[in-house]
């Protein structure tokens, strides 16, 4: 079965800038990942991390001032995963991030849990816990929700003609 391979891409990126080097070093490993993720396109149309990874690219190549053409980088040689370990303790407490526990600490004949989503659609602005304004500037269709059980895609369009501000409209 073809399965998305966008975290190999990540880590291939990410090995490979491990050590701090010049910029040109930087940029040559940026134009690796970005040949990865694109061969990837047809099994991750619809997977979070490849767009993610897409328009992470493209802000990395501004930001560094990488030119799209260039030598690219070879992955470096991987190097064997750590043993795997047992589940931690749910009750031990940690200063590990947090995993979601949620379905595993239902009881085994207990009904499954009824999921609800709560979402704003049409306002391009957004107010943070910070009391930060954002506003939505990302146009073109991306997957709003892809998971196992299910996957939304959305189409985003200027606010009125020649906006940077976004809204859903499909």
């Amino acid at each position: 079965t073809l399965q998305c391979k966008i975290l190999k891409c990540n880590s291939e990126f990410w090995a490979s800038t491990s050590s701090s080097g010049p910029e040109e070093e930087f940029c040559t490993a940026l134009r690796a990942y970005n040949n990865c993720v694109r061969r990837t396109a047809r099994t991750c149309r619809g997977d979070l991390a490849y767009h993610s990874a897409q328009h992470g690219i493209e802000d990395l190549m501004s930001q560094h001032n990488c030119s799209k053409e260039g030598p690219t980088t070879q992955p470096r040689a991987r190097t064997p995963p750590p043993p795997v370990q047992p589940p931690p303790d749910v009750n031990v407490p940690s200063d590990k991030p947090e995993l979601c526990h949620y379905e595993r600490s239902l009881p085994r004949n207990a009904a499954p849990p009824n999921y609800t989503h709560c979402g704003f659609f049409g306002d391009p602005h957004l107010r943070t816990f910070n009391d930060d304004f954002q506003t939505c500037k990302v146009e073109g269709a991306w997957p709003l929700i892809h998971n196992k059980y299910l996957s939304v895609q959305v189409t985003n369009t200027p606010v009125v003609p020649g906006s940077s501000a976004t809204a859903t409209s499909k």
